[in-house]
């Protein structure tokens, strides 16, 4: 009696054992082709970055080389003529959007580049700025910051950095407009 005792856990201990083992997989690549954009039913559609931080870079470059505001309405005028209506829209609203902000860019119904908007927080600031922040800030560090940016076309005409500065149990926010850095730097304590 022992005897099957024994071995029915020595079994068991085995089958457990040997259920553990784990299984190496080999490599796959998957490969997507289309045209990099992927439209959803609500108008919304995806495009991806190369690396993180590319569209909070220059947005409006990213806008540029990585959508097709023509193909856009193509794509809305053929949806339109299966639902048998007629599309009238005077402009069309673009939302490019990241975990830290995004960009709205306004297109004329024939595709030109109205106005952008763009929103963005805790991104890297460029390093005339971060040079700037370093002379004229010693011993503080930038514990956040948000970027807010504005034009017609695809020019910007009004930007704005406000960074949060911390040194120790001292805080203060420093707004940086760049068209008059060195001139117009205004610093609001908290």
């Amino acid at each position: 009696m022992k005897n099957v005792i024994f071995y029915s856990l020595l079994f068991l201990c085995v089958v457990s054992v040997k259920a553990q083992e784990v299984t190496q997989l080999e490599a796959t690549t998957v490969t997507l082709v289309s045209d990099g954009i992927s439209y959803l039913d609500n108008n919304v559609f995806i495009v991806r970055e190369n690396y993180a931080g590319e569209l909070s870079e220059n947005p409006v470059k990213f806008m540029k080389e990585n959508f097709d505001i023509q193909s856009y309405i193509s794509y809305l005028d053929l949806k339109k003529s299966t639902d048998f209506q007629k599309s009238h829209k005077e402009s069309y609203e673009v939302l490019f959007s990241t975990n830290k902000g995004d960009l709205v860019a306004k297109f004329s119904k024939d595709g030109e580049l109205i106005e952008t908007s763009q929103n963005f927080k805790n991104i890297l600031v460029p390093s005339n700025i971060r040079k700037e922040l370093y002379a004229n800030y010693k011993g503080w560090n930038m514990v956040k910051n948000t970027y807010t940016a504005s034009g017609e076309g695809d020019q910007i005409d009004k930007e704005l950095y406000r960074i949060k500065l911390k040194n120790g149990n001292k805080s203060q926010i420093v707004k940086i407009v760049p068209d008059r850095m060195g001139s117009d730097v205004v610093v609001v304590r908290d």
